[in-house]
């Protein structure tokens, strides 16, 4: 009888690991569309909105100044835009980078995840294949108790 008990379990031991593995790859494939969605965000909506206001920003401190009648391109008048207009470039540098780390970590979880799948996966074999011998030797115990060896 434990013939049959060890079959049975080493072909339900893989079944459950390809299922857990099966999981796991579909995780990895939310865990992509996820990075790529994020992403999209970023170039098309948060960027462009940030460029938006910045533009507007840069525009009102520039008018701002010629209004009071400081010539602009000289002086402090051109420290102060200056400043301003490397402070919007350092915010938007720190946008795209923080937007790339988030999209590159979700990917690398998908990495790790698909790793786990194929982990599982051979972990479904080995316990097969543990089961196939823990079936050969029940055979042979039976056999050898029998007297048949």
């Amino acid at each position: 009888m434990s013939f049959f008990g060890s079959i049975i379990a080493a072909k339900g031991a893989k079944r459950a690991a390809n299922y857990n593995a099966a999981l796991m790859e579909r995780d990895a494939q939310v865990k992509e569309q996820n990075a790529k969605q994020g992403f999209a965000v970023y170039t098309k909506f948060d960027l462009p909105r940030f460029n938006y206001y910045a533009e507007r920003q840069q525009s009102t401190l520039t008018n701002q100044i010629a209004g009071s009648g400081v010539e602009i391109g000289t002086g402090t008048a051109f420290d102060i835009v200056a400043e301003n207009q490397n402070m919007i470039d350092t915010d938007r540098d720190m946008m795209q980078y923080n937007a790339e780390i988030a999209r590159d970590r979700e990917l690398n979880n998908a990495i790790m995840q698909r790793a786990s799948a194929n982990v599982e996966r051979y972990r479904g074999r080995v316990a097969q294949r543990a089961g196939y011998f823990n079936a050969a030797s029940s055979l042979l115990t039976d056999a050898s108790t029998l007297g048949m060896i």
